[in-house]
């Protein structure tokens, strides 16, 4: 160890220009490391939120009505489920419960409603719609409180099927007796979905986003409703390009070894002109008994001095001073970072840069005999 610590300061000493050239190269090599992964990491997030062309998605429930279906109060807590992200980026969610209770002729019942604040809310843009394309004949749409209530109130349809009506003005539906609050002229009947009866079956489900849907939106989706109703839930795919689903490490091995291999040819090039010039010394060493591997192991150990605590220091720089700075124009590259993955980077060069050197140091200088290696001094 006297010995690599002496060769060390002469190194710096007599070879300063080499010497900073060799600093420059890991320090470059931590930051190019370090910022690759995470400028990948941020674009592959990016990616995850590439939008579809799709304002709405339809999701179809295969019931069997004999025992396994779709029932009304599970669907509602799986909506509820949803991240609030989720749900602020849905403008209505439209369903099609089942029912035989309407006529022939008259078309089937659809019913939409929002989520806000974690509760059933109206579906404010079907409200404006139907008002602004004259379907709203008379009467107001359900409130607030109606509607999160689950309120036995209904907007009737202007020619409701007599067998729906009762004598005292009210509609019949699910064994309840609904007030009219309002006339339309679009569906047979439209009630809040929170006064649906819990285990009423629901054959499709419609979901209109206030923008495109993204990639990350349909993942969410797609895991709860799989997740809750499993192979009845018929949920098509999405028509945009899937990201590479690459995992961290993978992609950490990817981008880190391939620069590493490249920082450790640089580093390697250098350290072969300092070696170049103690050929005569090391010549010395092995005819005193130095063995080859053990010469191997003084130069390594000499590089790792050098280069380790410079790629650790450099690495927590960037982490301090340098990342923040670059999360104001890269929204998603810090949350790519954890101590694990630094460790796991840091490992990657050590390897790296050990397996190159060792490879230089041993066919260019110590697979020479001693007499090859004396005479080309």
């Amino acid at each position: 160890m006297k010995y690599i610590i002496k060769n060390i300061k002469s190194f710096i000493k007599t070879e300063k220009l080499i010497f900073i050239l060799i600093l420059i190269c890991v320090i470059a090599s931590s930051f190019i490391i370090n910022f690759s992964y995470g400028l990948y990491q941020n674009y592959h997030v990016i990616k995850e939120e590439q939008e579809s062309d799709l304002g709405t998605f339809e999701i179809t429930f295969n019931n069997d009505l004999n025992g396994n279906y779709a029932a009304k109060d599970i669907l509602k807590n799986t909506l509820l489920s949803f991240s609030d992200s989720l749900n602020d980026s849905i403008n209505m969610y439209l369903v099609k419960p089942y029912t035989d209770e309407i006529p022939d002729g008259y078309g089937p019942i659809f019913i939409r409603f929002c989520i806000s604040n974690g509760n059933i809310a109206p579906c404010e843009i079907f409200k404006e719609n139907i008002e602004k394309n004259g379907a709203f004949i008379s009467g107001t749409y359900f409130s607030e409180e109606q509607e999160k209530n689950g309120e036995n109130v209904a907007l009737a349809f202007n020619g409701t099927p007599e067998t729906m009506m009762n004598e005292n003005g009210t509609i019949s539906f699910q064994g309840k007796e609904y007030e009219i609050i309002g006339v339309q002229r679009i569906h047979t009947l439209i009630v809040p979905f929170e006064s649906l009866n819990s285990d009423t079956p629901i054959d499709d489900l419609i979901i209109g986003f206030t923008k495109h849907m993204t990639r990350s939106q349909y993942n969410e989706i797609k895991e709860k409703i799989s997740g809750a109703f499993g192979e009845i839930a018929v949920i098509p795919e999405l028509d945009i390009p899937e990201s590479e689903n690459y995992y961290l490490y993978n992609t950490i091995i990817i981008i880190s070894i391939l620069i590493a291999i490249l920082s450790a040819i640089n580093f390697a090039i250098l350290y072969k002109y300092i070696l170049s010039k103690r050929t005569k010394i090391l010549s010395v060493f092995r005819m005193c008994g130095c063995t080859k591997f053990r010469a191997l192991g003084m130069f390594l150990s000499e590089c790792m001095i050098i280069t380790v605590p410079v790629f650790a220091l450099t690495s927590l720089c960037y982490d301090k001073f340098v990342l923040p700075v670059l999360a104001r124009h890269f929204e998603y590259i810090e949350s790519a970072y954890s101590m694990k993955l630094y460790l796991i980077i840091f490992a990657i060069y050590v390897l790296s840069s050990l397996i190159v050197l060792g490879i230089m140091i041993y066919f260019s200088f110590l697979r020479k005999t001693i007499r090859e290696s004396w005479g080309g001094v």
